[in-house]
């Protein structure tokens, strides 16, 4: 009997090949332009990638694919030197005979039914593709600075983090510290700096920050704002902006961790939702009177954001972070259920994930009533405030400063109410 997937297969590669040809065609505008491919051609070339293999596991051998990927390249390299001579054009582009051999492979795992690698991989070709002006507009964006910590934050992120030994270190019963975590954590830290400032350079100062701020409090709140604390050193003409990803941040941390509590205790959803919720809503008030602030200042000639990538901060902030977390953890470990606001308090300057999650699996096996976890998460959320608070304060430009104090203030003031409501 016949096997449909062949023909699923086959057609697939077919599509992708069609659809790819489909956007190459397009992008040539001017009649009488000349092109290696369009449409007709990239479609056969997808279905050859995946019908040569067919054919070769009939005959019991590959080598009809190989020599079919080789003239498609040879037969690409004629086309592309007869149009070069006949525009007298040296710097014609290869991307429509690069992106044609790329089909032809996407064919090829088709057939070995590597099916949502191959949809994966073309619609990331059709991105490239299709965002052309925007990829080179941001190239001419960058200066040769940004381009050399670039490669410096890829050398440490793909040589040396890898090889930090990934086991925990410290005196019994508080085995903590682990190399592999502290490195990942300062490669997260400037991978925030990278986010930040392509969406910056895409979308402009204000929108960039704002956006950051979201993406930083769903991630790591305390490390966002570490971030955007260096980036106003130097950049004080948007303080304001950078004070409002960093509010953004705070508040949207407290909605991420009342998501994650809820998926993991249901029960607890609507007992957590004041506690949790209400702490953010001055943030984003806040938040939006500092963009309305900011909207109706008139920057002339402000300053442009100045290198993204400065990994001896981070360190530091790494190592500062594992201390912190070293004395957290010994909090927990020594005081324990009847000490639990105080370790919660203490834990908090390091991190609120660890504490909330740890209360609420106490919770979950009953030995923790709804009320303390409540008001464990609260504490938490006082020291947390007042860590990332002060960082801002000790190390940010003084505008920075003067825009983060009053939100500071709110949060507390709100969070410090919902203790003595709870207590």
């Amino acid at each position: 009997m016949t096997d449909i997937t062949i023909f699923y297969r086959l057609g697939l590669a077919l599509g992708i090949g069609f659809i790819i040809g489909l956007q190459r065609e397009h992008s040539y505008y001017d009649v009488n332009d000349t092109h290696p491919a369009g449409v007709r051609t990239f479609a056969i070339s997808g279905l050859l990638g995946a019908l040569l293999p067919f054919i070769g596991s009939l005959m019991g051998t590959q080598v009809l694919f190989f020599i079919g990927f080789i003239l498609i390249g040879l037969l690409l390299m004629t086309a592309h030197f007869v149009s070069s001579q006949i525009k007298k054009d040296s710097t014609i582009g290869l991307t429509t005979s690069l992106s044609m051999l790329l089909v032809f492979l996407l064919g090829a795992l088709c057939w070995y039914n590597r099916l949502l690698e191959a949809c994966a991989i073309m619609v990331c070709l059709l991105s490239l593709l299709s965002f052309k002006e925007q990829i080179h507009s941001f190239a001419q964006k960058l200066s040769k600075e940004d381009i050399l910590a670039t490669i410096k934050f890829a050398v440490i992120a793909a040589l040396v983090l890898p090889f930090l030994p990934n086991e925990f270190y410290g005196p019994k019963g508080l085995e903590v510290l682990n190399p592999f975590n502290i490195g990942l954590f300062v490669v997260f830290i400037s991978g925030i700096s990278f986010i930040g400032y392509v969406l910056v350079k895409v979308v402009g100062p204000g929108k960039g920050i704002g956006i950051t701020g979201i993406l930083g409090g769903i991630a790591s709140s305390t490390a966002l704002t570490l971030n955007l604390t260096q980036r106003s050193q130097g950049n004080g003409s948007y303080s304001g902006s950078l004070a409002m990803g960093v509010i953004l941040s705070w508040s949207v941390m407290y909605l991420r961790l009342y998501i994650i509590c809820s998926l993991l205790n249901p029960s607890l959803m609507s007992t957590l939702a004041v506690p949790m919720l209400v702490p953010m809503i001055p943030g984003l008030l806040y938040a939006g009177y500092l963009k309305y602030r900011e909207s109706k200042v008139q920057k002339v000639n402000p300053a442009t954001f100045t290198n993204p990538f400065e990994l001896m901060p981070a360190i530091k902030f790494g190592l500062i972070f594992t201390v912190v977390l070293f004395i957290a953890n010994a909090a927990r470990v020594y005081f324990g259920n009847q000490g639990l606001l105080i370790s919660s308090f203490v834990a908090g300057f390091a991190d609120m994930d660890a504490i909330a999650l740890s209360v609420i699996e106490m919770n979950s096996s009953n030995a923790l009533p709804g009320k303390q976890v409540i008001l464990a998460i609260l504490f938490a959320g006082v020291a947390n405030t007042l860590t990332k608070g002060s960082m801002v304060v000790l190390f940010g430009e003084k505008s920075m400063k003067r825009a983060i104090i009053p939100a500071m203030v709110l949060i507390l003031s709100v969070t410090g109410g919902l203790i003595g409501l709870y207590w």
